[in-house]
């Protein structure tokens, strides 16, 4: 219990500060540019809901058939997961593409400038187009954690953390605010590989 608890909750700690750090790196930019990110970043929790309920999902499944010595089911309850990801995503990708400005106007309503539009529609769109690596992350998180394997599981979300901080924090004030939200899909696919990577070297056999 101890060894599973204590790397989501240093993961979790992690990634809020991270956040934290991420929005000082906006406020430089002003008000209205950080008016424009927070909303993204609304959405962007809004549909990692989806995600991180996958991922939650999969981990008590995934526990209880390598309690029960069946892993072919884990493997089928995995690749269940990594289609609901895809569907998701897709419906996420179609979403945000016709009504990026809309979704935006519920966080900016009236008052928003023409750059708190800007920022957050480039946002949400470039965020839209890769959600899917935040999906098969979340699943594959969510395999190895009901696998009681965490200490790649903390790796990979450090790395994913690692690149959108020093992304943000080395090219957004000389290039731009872009350089903000640009690595986060990297950080994503980053986070997935490593894991993966953990996940093919341990996947569970029949005993």
């Amino acid at each position: 219990m101890f060894q599973i608890a204590v790397p989501s909750v240093l993961q979790q700690s992690t990634v809020s500060i991270g956040m934290m750090i991420v929005q000082a790196v906006v406020n430089p930019f002003g008000t209205q540019a950080l008016a424009g990110y927070s909303a993204t970043m609304r959405v962007e929790n809004v549909f990692s809901l989806i995600f991180v309920s996958i991922g939650n999902a999969v981990s008590p499944y995934v526990s209880q058939n390598l309690g029960a010595n069946k892993p072919q089911r884990i493997k089928k309850g995995y690749h269940a997961a990594l289609v609901l990801d895809v569907c998701f995503s897709v419906i996420a990708f179609i979403v945000i593409e016709t009504l990026h400005t809309q979704i935006s106007s519920l966080f900016l309503g009236k008052d928003g400038t023409a750059l708190a539009y800007q920022v957050s529609g480039d946002y949400m769109r470039w965020l839209g187009y890769f959600f899917i690596f935040m999906g098969i992350k979340m699943a594959t998180d969510g395999v190895l954690r009901g696998l009681g394997i965490m200490r790649p599981f903390l790796i990979a979300n450090m790395v994913n953390l690692a690149i959108r901080l020093s992304v943000a924090l080395i090219f957004a004030p000389r290039f731009g605010i872009a350089f903000v939200w640009l690595a986060v899909p990297a950080g994503w696919l980053a986070n997935f590989l490593i894991s993966y990577v953990a996940l093919r070297r341990s996947w569970p056999t029949d005993k």
